[in-house]
C-alpha cells in the first residue's frame, strides 16, 4: 500500500470517486486533493518548509494529474515541477495521468516526461487501481511490502 498519493483535478465529482475507490481498495493510506496545477504546486513548495527526512515521509508516492483545468492545467503544472527541481527533491514522487483526453498528442507529450509512469483515461475505478498493482514493476519503489 502507498503511503500517500495527491489527485489533481477540478471537478470535485471525479475527485471524490477518486478518493472513494482508492480508499475502497486500500491503494493509499492518505489521499490529498488539489483543484489545479497552482494549488499543487502551493501543495510541494509548502512540503519544502520541512526537513529532508520529513519531506520523504510526507510527500506523495502518486500523483494522479488531470491536465485539463483552470488556473494551471496539468501540463504547465509538470513544466512548472521540472522547472522548480522537484523532481529532484521529492524523487520518490512519479505521476500517472488521469485525463479524459483521447488526444494522441497529449499521450506522446507525456512520454516527454521521466516522472509519469501511466496515462490513464478517467475515470479511475477499482479494475484501474487493480491493473496499476498488477504492474508493479511501475510502482515496486513505492508499495511496502
Amino acid at each position: 500500500m502507498l503511503k500517500k498519493v495527491l489527485l489533481v483535478d477540478d471537478d470535485t465529482v471525479t475527485l471524490s470517486l477518486c478518493d472513494m475507490v482508492i480508499k475502497r481498495f486500500t491503494f493509499a493510506e492518505q489521499v490529498d486533493m488539489a483543484q489545479n496545477g497552482k494549488e499543487a504546486m502551493d501543495y510541494f513548495s509548502n512540503l519544502l518548509n520541512r526537513t529532508t527526512d520529513a519531506i520523504k515521509s510526507v510527500a506523495p508516492s502518486i500523483i494522479f494529474l488531470d491536465l485539463n483545468m483552470p488556473v494551471m492545467n496539468g501540463w504547465d503544472f509538470l513544466d512548472e515541477f521540472v522547472q522548480n527541481d522537484f523532481h529532484k527533491t521529492f524523487p520518490d514522487t512519479r505521476i500517472i495521468i488521469l485525463s479524459s483526453s483521447i488526444d494522441p498528442n497529449d499521450i506522446q507529450k507525456a512520454n516527454n516526461y521521466d516522472i509519469i509512469i501511466q496515462f490513464i483515461s478517467k475515470p479511475l475505478t477499482v479494475k484501474v487501481i487493480k491493473e496499476i498493482k498488477q504492474h508493479q514493476y511501475l510502482l515496486s519503489h513505492f508499495i511496502e511490502n
